[in-house]
C-alpha cells in the first residue's frame, strides 16, 4: 500500500470512531479500502478490508462485534450520515463478513 491514503473519512458515535481509508494499490491496479473501529478513538478493535478483487479480510485486534455491529445496521448513531462510498463497501462486505 501507499504511505498516503486517497481517501480518508472519520466517523463518531460517543467514544467510538468508525475511520474509512482508501489506498491505491502499489504496483497494482485498483484500491484497497479499509473500515476500522477505535474504541475511545485511540484503540483498534478490528477491520475490514475489501481488495479489488472482491476478496474480504477481517481482522480482530480485541473484539470484532462493535465493528461488525456497525457494518450490520450502516453505521447507525454514528455522525456523520455515511458517505455513498461507505455505503457500497458495507453493501460489498456485509455478507462476507457474517462467517468471519
Amino acid at each position: 500500500m501507499n504511505e498516503r491514503p486517497k481517501i480518508e473519512e472519520t466517523y463518531k458515535r460517543g467514544q467510538d470512531v468508525i475511520n474509512f481509508v482508501v489506498y491505491r494499490r502499489s504496483g497494482e491496479t485498483g484500491e484497497d479500502e479499509v473500515l476500522q473501529h477505535k474504541l475511545l478513538g485511540v484503540t483498534e478493535t478490528a477491520h475490514v478490508t475489501l481488495h479489488p478483487d472482491g476478496t474480504v479480510n477481517l481482522r480482530v485486534e480485541r473484539m470484532k462485534e462493535h465493528l461488525v455491529n456497525a457494518i450490520n445496521t450502516d453505521l447507525a448513531g454514528y455522525s456523520p450520515s455515511p458517505s455513498l462510498r461507505v455505503k457500497q463497501f458495507i453493501a460489498k462486505v456485509r455478507g462476507k463478513i457474517a462467517g468471519l
